[in-house]
């Protein structure tokens, strides 16, 4: 190995927890310290909304890797033997930037461009928080490979544009991904040999959905039993939905038997949806959401939570309680601060 290219999402939040630093601060120990170059950029979940704030991406480059977490493209020289390589590191703080133009070094042997964001014709289910489409002035560039981060699947966008999608499932929308990553032979004369290496990740199980709709609460523990009991849960994450439950259905589930059943998953959620709500109109309907005020949503979601039985009704209320008068207190102020 060469070269290692990451990019972006090494974290998925701008202040990543101190245990997950250190980790990725021992993986790229690992790395570093076979005087292998490191390089990669920040993705949308690490960068900071603020340019004074610093990435967490920074103590990388402290150990001797390099991440371009800033708001400009930066451009890297690594010698690889008799080969020059130029990377292109193009953030995703940069791309934002309308004005931006990236093109290769000339003088270079190889030109990498490694960048962030969603590419034309590519169709991502549900929108990120500071996702961003790729321009053409980012990606018209003749670069001999551009490696794309932000869809966790491995995907050809053109020749030599590639996702090498993610080494980990991120949610139940990806149940059905291989985790893995690309590696990339170049034979000198501009081809470029792209193989993805799935990895083994934690199983993900999505639980045939149960339709409770004439269900009593004993028919309903009895079927969430059944089916855990078909599958391996041991160790992975899984997901149960629930649909079509009438009201009150909720409070009476096994709690026993949902604790049974955490404790051997990784992660069990039991996801319920009652009659008539969008959950339960299955994933072929078209469903149009409206929504009230912040304190109605506020005062739905703790009653709905309270139904199911995951909030006792001393806690719910007073829950309810100081929340609404949190969101009234902040009503007055945005308005006492309006101009």
């Amino acid at each position: 190995m060469d070269l290692v290219i990451h990019s972006g999402d090494v974290f998925d939040s701008i202040r990543p927890a101190t245990h997950v630093i250190i980790n990725f601060l021992k993986q790229t120990g690992r790395i570093v310290q076979r005087d292998i170059p490191y390089y990669g950029i920040a993705g949308n979940h690490e960068t900071p909304r603020l340019r004074a704030t610093t990435a967490a991406l920074e103590y990388a480059n402290m150990v001797g890797a390099y991440f371009a977490h800033g708001f400009e493209v930066e451009h890297e020289p690594v010698d690889l033997g008799d080969a020059r390589v130029s990377l292109a590191l193009v953030p995703h703080g940069a791309v934002g930037d309308a004005q931006v133009v990236v093109t290769p070094d000339r003088d270079a042997d190889v030109n990498i461009m490694v960048t962030h964001g969603t590419v034309p014709g590519l169709v991502v289910h549900g929108h990120e928080l500071g996702q961003i489409d790729l321009p053409e002035s980012v990606l018209g560039g003749d670069f001999d490979y551009v490696a794309l981060g932000h869809y966790h699947y491995f995907h050809e966008h053109k020749k030599n544009t590639y996702y090498a999608g993610a080494t980990e499932r991120f949610g139940f929308g990806e149940v059905d991904s291989e985790p893995g990553f690309a590696i990339l032979t170049f034979d000198g004369s501009g081809g470029v040999g792209i193989e993805h290496v799935p990895i083994e990740a934690r199983p993900m199980i999505d639980l045939p959905k149960i339709d409770a709709s004439e269900m009593t609460g004993a028919d309903l523990n009895e079927a969430i039993a059944q089916t855990a009991a078909r599958a391996d849960i041991d160790g992975a994450m899984v997901r149960q939905k629930v649909a079509n439950a009438p009201v009150g259905l909720a409070g009476t589930l096994d709690r026993p038997l949902l604790r049974e059943l955490r404790r051997r998953a990784l992660d069990y959620s039991l996801e319920i949806s009652e009659s008539g709500t969008a959950d339960s109109l299955g994933s072929e309907g078209e469903v149009e959401a409206s929504f009230g005020s912040l304190e109605e949503e506020f005062r739905a979601f703790v009653g709905g939570r309270r139904e199911r039985g995951d909030l006792d009704a001393a806690f719910a209320g007073e829950f309810l309680e100081k929340g609404l008068g949190y969101l009234k207190g902040a009503g007055a102020s945005t308005h006492e601060g309006s101009p």
